[in-house]
């Protein structure tokens, strides 16, 4: 069997739904075995489809589609990677390296210096697989609960 390519494309507002429906899926299964339940569910509480419509209307979110299906997304901004997240069925395709690699590019638009992103507990090895280095550790407070993340960086 031979697999579509995957094709990235601006986000459209009709997006929103299934980029929210991946991403709590994405964080359920790819980040619970990472995170406490309670961390977990509070880091998703409160979300919608809608909290993804301003990066969509200004232009920062980006969808990866197979088959036109919307399998995963990213956002990046100068001189951040702000999102990656693939839908748990379609990890290990090349998904979240297509959208790192778009994402990376448009950090590095009208930006100067190293590209900054603060990510999950889980996702350190594959950032570091595309040359990006722990800076330090954090959080990040989402509703009530204390989210630990690493800070990385990538000079390329």
């Amino acid at each position: 069997m031979i697999e579509t390519a995957v094709r990235i494309r601006s986000a459209a507002p009709g997006d929103a739904q299934r980029i929210h429906e991946l991403h709590v899926a994405a964080v359920r299964a790819l980040c619970a075995p990472h995170y406490a339940p309670e961390i977990v569910e509070g880091w998703l509480a409160n979300r919608s489809a809608h909290g993804y419509l301003r990066g969509i209307n200004s232009g920062t979110v980006v969808v990866a589609e197979l088959d036109s299906r919307v399998v995963g997304f990213g956002e990046g901004v100068p001189g951040k990677v702000v999102a990656v997240f693939v839908d748990p069925v379609f990890v290990n395709r090349g998904i979240g390296s297509a959208l790192l690699e778009h994402t990376l590019r448009v950090a590095r638009e009208e930006h100067r210096g190293p590209v900054r992103l603060k990510y999950t507990l889980n996702a350190v090895g594959f950032y570091e697989r595309f040359g990006f280095y722990q800076v330090e550790r954090s959080v990040v407070r989402r509703n009530h609960v204390e989210v630990p993340v690493v800070v990385m960086e990538h000079d390329g």
